[in-house]
């Protein structure tokens, strides 16, 4: 074997290697043990058409004490729209930042099991495939939330905005409705999109939320021992949502930040957060024109 032979098949090598690892992280599955927690993490390179998923929204079953909780964080993002994909990036990587916070402060009561569905992978069918096949138990928590574009129609009968997943739009109240009749002890569902016939958005920025432990006994309150079950939307029917691509969604930015901050403070309570994400929205939009003012809704169940 010749000196270039050798080089040639070292290099080789190393590529195979490489290619195989790129492989593994385009679809993760970690096995649940705890922190860190377990994902899958969908987003395929093409489209979904007709009947096709873009992906498996099937993760595997988090096996975990009957003591402890499962918090089960499913976020959608429609990453690789044009105009607002980068907010959604953002949005995706706040809400899960602060789920695995709440988990990993809770003392080992609460285990985060996440599902992402990014890009090509949000259509309808994968949407609520993986509701559908969460195994949730009756101590355990739901967390849902939805960052992209939204509409409705003058027929449309409820106060909740339709998403619009690939191939066909989902109604958030089908996925309201989904949970509920899981009957976890806590269900929180989330969607960060315009309630309005038109489904473009006015971008604006938002405050950068605090950062810093929370309390062990505000967790203990919000989530151990909590039965709240709520759904909220960015904006009343009729309205717009705002966004811009440095902070993100104005409605998830402003959530996570008063939920940030309730977890600080040993008088947080599920009512002030979504009461002040509601205010701090008409606030930051109320000089603006009335086509691009924005009201918060949440209504607990």
């Amino acid at each position: 074997m010749t000196k270039h032979q050798f080089f040639y098949r070292i290099a080789a090598a190393s590529l195979i290697l490489m290619l195989a690892l790129c492989v593994q992280s385009c679809h993760t599955k970690i096995p649940y043990s705890g922190p860190p927690d377990p994902v899958v993490v969908i987003q395929p390179s093409q489209p979904a058409s007709g009947s096709q998923t873009g992906g498996s929204s099937a993760s595997e079953p988090v096996i975990a004490p009957s003591s402890v909780s499962i918090l089960h964080l499913v976020m959608v993002a429609d990453t690789n729209d044009r105009k607002i994909g980068t907010s959604t990036v953002i949005d995706s990587m706040y809400m899960q930042e602060l789920f695995r916070a709440v988990a990993g402060q809770s003392k080992g009561k609460l285990f985060l099991n996440k599902t992402v569905l990014e890009g090509y992978a949000i259509s309808r069918q994968n949407l609520l495939r993986a509701i559908d096949e969460l195994m949730v138990r009756a101590n355990d928590i739901v967390v849902f939330s939805y960052s992209g574009h939204g509409h409705r129609y003058t027929s449309t009968a409820s106060r909740w905005p339709l998403m619009d997943t690939y191939v066909e739009a989902t109604d958030f109240l089908t996925v309201i409705e989904k949970i509920r009749s899981k009957n976890p002890r806590q269900f929180i569902v989330l969607a960060d999109c315009c309630n309005n016939v038109i489904d473009t958005g006015y971008y604006l920025k938002a405050v950068e939320p605090s950062r810093g432990s929370f309390l062990y006994e505000t967790i203990e309150r919000m989530f151990l021992n909590s039965r709240v079950k709520i759904a909220a939307s960015g904006s009343i029917p009729g309205q717009f949502s705002a966004g811009d691509s440095r902070d993100g969604g104005y409605f998830t930015y402003s959530f996570v930040s008063n939920l940030t901050k309730a977890l600080s403070s040993s008088a947080g309570d599920w009512g002030t957060v979504f009461e002040n994400t509601k205010r701090d929205v008409v606030q930051k939009t109320a000089k603006q024109p009335p086509e691009y003012r924005q009201e918060p809704q949440y209504q607990f169940f």
